[in-house]
């Protein structure tokens, strides 16, 4: 068993690498996901995101756009592969299943890996509104592979 200073030290590292993962890319700048948690013996990530009336799929019902909370699966279990990885990790598949319309509240979305291989990651994502409600479910793939970095851009 680990003293617990070097438990606290992993739990801080893990937590640290998940805001890095939610304020790096240009696009969380809209989205705005906030990291809420990450559990050490589990790995499951906890974000969290405030409704805005930009992200709604309809003007006459304040609700959340599909394409919205797809993004946010998509980040959040990108985010639980890349806390474990220690790197980025592109997404190679996505499924999503929308299971009620989310209104206009804050979502939190949890995401943990079934497997972490080699080459790929498994991870499974739960979409909650603010009363505990389950709005939609995700499984996506990732390559654990050390990314290549791209080319710069021509001058």
């Amino acid at each position: 068993m680990a003293p617990p200073d070097a438990d606290a030290e992993r739990a801080a590292r893990l937590f640290a690498r998940l805001k890095t993962e939610l304020d790096s890319p240009p696009y969380h700048a809209f989205l705005k996901p906030v990291a809420e948690s990450v559990n050490p013996q589990t790995g499951e990530v906890r974000i969290r995101v405030t409704y805005r009336p930009e992200f709604s799929g309809s003007p006459a019902q304040p609700m959340y756009h599909g394409g919205i909370i797809a993004a946010l699966i998509d980040l959040a279990g990108h985010a639980a592969v890349a806390v474990q990885t220690g790197r980025t990790a592109p997404t190679i598949d996505l499924r999503i299943d929308y299971l009620k319309m989310a209104g206009p509240s804050d979502l939190v979305i949890a995401a943990h890996v079934l497997r972490l291989g080699r080459s790929i990651a498994r991870a499974d994502i739960q979409v909650r509104d603010a009363d505990d409600v389950l709005v939609a479910v995700g499984r996506g793939t990732f390559s654990t592979l050390q990314s290549i970095e791209a080319p710069s851009p021509p001058t």
